[in-house]
């Protein structure tokens, strides 16, 4: 668990930022958070919720509120909100409060300003600062204790501002602070040392008369609110620029980070890369305009592109290809990482990948912010006025790169995932690239590199029948080249035999390396699924035919036809299956062997039953449609009622026929064999009719 009361009184639980509804509950969780780590009595919440009168049952309330703070923060009487004799304690770690965090940061910076740093010290007080999110416990009734804590904390942000200004200043960066210093000067026009850099930052502007103004109200201000004259300090300053001493000349300016390198982070590209012309001319709209390469004229152009796809498919691939044959186009560098969104580990998170990308952009690796936030806008305000590219491989999901993506026009971006990121589509201008499969002729082509070409040339028919059995996916032709090529005098007809005649899956993986695998890239697809979409992908691995209906799964899984919706979207999403046509989806060759594989490895599962509930569909549905179609036609088993007009009718057979006919064949050869003559009775009087158009 994790707690803000630098603004709003707010808790984390791993997924979000919730609030705690009722206000006295509030009050007690803010009184254990500033007292963290220390026991608080019963007697103590009661004087701070109700002072000096509090009514009969206080205590009794006190132990309610722990018990609705207790569910909140989980783990009941052993979780971080303890009982300790007549009181209780919040054990939480220093880093899970940001109020601790932020001082601990404070610290750090007026510590790396007393050594010189003046760099480290923006960094982290820039850090510390990121962390107020409006008043300190902004929601929490003021008590004794409360107003105590507010006051203290809101003066050490007060100081953290203060010398983060007097960095900025020391830096000679006077220019970009100094509308933010006039704003903190309205809210505070009676701290002196914030007049004084105000008039500091003005006056290196070139704006001496505005500065001299600016004396002249604070004496004004401090003289009639406190009846005395302001201090040595800004009565010098004022002096100082009255003459032009030289000493008021500003620095040269420093960024604070002065080890600027141009970073190549791109992995090499894969070996005998073949085909992908179109995707390739595809991502080219990515590409800066030559005679406007900032983007600073003109429209918008796309600064972000997905290349996403099932696994094996090539995704990462094209994007090395692509990335490698622009860098010119970029000259301030590109940026890559492996976001690890479906790998055996736990996906990268954002502050991971900053923290890998700011010292590549010339940040020590000690003044990298350790808030998401600070690091992301330090990371954006690196690349601004760049033309950077930043590659993010292997994504889960939107969220986990939008601190990664630059605010600068001249910068791009390009994404590899499984999911389909529609989140970067529709909020971020992201423009998607679907990758499907090689084509028969890439394949080919692609085997003929990895094999050669004489050994290719001598088998022709069975190479092709390889690319057949990888099912075009890149990743198996490659596994499979690399099995002929470990084995030079076997013969290709020889391993298409075992692929077809045996366990596909376990033929396409490397021995000793369990990750170069067909398989292993389809669990880590299959692995991010929830267990209903799991349960349906397994089911459809027993699916005949090549497609499949919302309505065909809800009856295979037993679903409700909205739920089948739901989990058929959350699967193409992934892409584990393809909707190739309106509401029609299929899966790839080997992700339908790989789904079969899971449903018989699977005890639990019922495949008759869930067979004999699609088969059941088939046939109410060619019965109603058949009738509709021939309603004159004799039948041996009693038909369905007609239901929609003769064209909704013929076009369901039409659709699915071929799924009919694998329904028909495997229920003759497999059982139930009363399924296959009652559906083949039923397609009688349609398939005479469609013989005669």
């Amino acid at each position: 668990m994790r707690f803000r009361i630098l603004g709003p009184l707010r808790v984390h639980d791993g997924a979000h930022w919730t609030s705690v509804r009722a206000a006295q509950q509030r009050l007690v969780l803010a009184v254990l958070l500033i007292e963290a780590g220390k026991v608080i009595s019963t007697d103590q919440l009661v004087n701070e919720i109700w002072g000096e009168q509090p009514p009969g049952t206080a205590a009794a309330t006190v132990r309610g509120y722990v018990r609705a703070l207790r569910r909140i923060l989980g783990g009941g009487t052993h979780g971080p909100l303890l009982t300790r004799g007549h009181g209780y304690e919040l054990a939480v770690a220093d880093e899970d409060v940001d109020a601790r965090v932020f001082e601990r940061l404070v610290d750090t910076g007026i510590r790396a300003i007393a050594g010189g740093d003046r760099g480290g010290a923006l960094t982290r007080l820039s850090e510390a600062l990121a962390l107020c999110h409006g008043h300190v416990l902004a929601d929490v009734p003021s008590t004794a204790t409360v107003a105590t804590e507010i006051t203290r904390l809101e003066q050490r942000r007060l100081t953290a501002m203060e010398e983060r200004l007097g960095a900025l200043l020391d830096l000679g960066r006077h220019a970009e602070m100094v509308d933010e210093l006039a704003q903190v000067v309205a809210e505070h026009p009676l701290r002196e040392r914030l007049q004084g850099q105000l008039m500091l930052a003005l006056y290196r502007c070139g704006r001496r008369a505005e500065a001299l103004a600016t004396y002249r109200s604070a004496h004004r201000m401090i003289t009639d609110e406190l009846g005395v004259e302001p201090g040595m300090e800004l009565r010098r300053l004022h002096l100082a620029m009255l003459s032009d001493e030289p000493h008021l000349v500003a620095p040269v300016r420093q960024s604070g980070h002065d080890h600027r390198v141009t970073p190549a982070q791109l992995p090499a590209e894969v070996t005998a890369f073949t085909g992908r012309e179109s995707p390739l001319k595809q991502l080219d709209i990515l590409l800066p305009d030559p005679g406007d390469p900032d983007g600073a004229a003109g429209p918008p152009l796309p600064v972000i592109a997905t290349i996403v796809g099932t696994a094996g498919v090539g995704k990462t691939a094209l994007a090395m290809r692509w990335a490698h044959q622009v860098r010119r186009h970029f000259p301030d560098g590109q940026l890559y990482v492996n976001m690890r969104g479906h790998a055996a580990g736990p996906p990268m998170r954002p502050i991971d990948a900053l923290a890998r990308f700011l010292p590549a952009l010339g940040v020590p690796a000690e003044q990298v912010p350790l808030e998401v936030d600070v690091a992301a806008s330090l990371y954006r305000s690196l690349l601004a006025d760049t033309r950077t590219l930043v590659l993010l491989d292997n994504v889960a999901h939107s969220d986990q790169v939008r601190p990664l993506l630059p605010g600068s026009r001249g910068c791009r971006v390009l994404l590899t995932s499984r999911d389909k990121l529609g989140g970067l589509v529709a909020r971020d201008g992201a423009v998607p690239l679907t990758l499907d499969a090689l084509d028969p002729a890439e394949s080919t082509t692609l085997l003929t590199r990895l094999l050669g070409a004489d050994r290719v040339a001598a088998e022709p028919d069975a190479a092709a029948e390889l690319t057949d059995l990888c099912g075009h996916l890149p990743l198996a032709l490659r596994i499979a080249a690399a099995n002929l090529t470990a084995r030079p005098t076997r013969a290709i007809a020889d391993y298409t035999t075992r692929l077809a005649g045996g366990d596909r899956l376990a033929a396409l993986q490397m021995d000793g390396d369990p990750e170069a695998a067909v398989r292993a890239a389809f669990d880590h697809s299959y692995a991010t699924l929830p267990d209903d979409a799991a349960l349906l992908f397994r089911l459809l691995g027993l699916v005949p035919g090549t497609e499949i209906t919302a309505p065909a799964a809800a009856a295979l899984a037993d679903f409700s036809l909205p739920q089948a919706n739901r989990l058929l979207d959350r699967l193409a999403r992934g892409h584990l299956i393809v909707e190739h046509a309106c509401d029609r989806y299929t899966l790839h060759d080997l992700l339908r062997l790989y789904a079969a594989d899971l449903a018989t490895r699977d005890g639990t599962l019922d495949r008759h039953a869930a067979l004999d509930r699609l088969y059941d569909h088939y046939l109410r549905g060619t019965q109603s449609a058949a009738t509709r179609l021939d309603p004159g036609t004799s039948r041996l088993s009693v038909p369905e009622p007609a239901n929609g007009d003769l064209t909704e009718a013929l076009a369901w057979l039409d659709a699915e026929l071929p799924n009919l006919m694998a329904a028909i064949t495997h229920a003759a050869a497999h059982g139930p064999q009363v399924f296959a003559w009652q559906l083949a009775d039923a397609l009688r009087g349609y398939l005479f009719l469609r013989e005669q158009r």
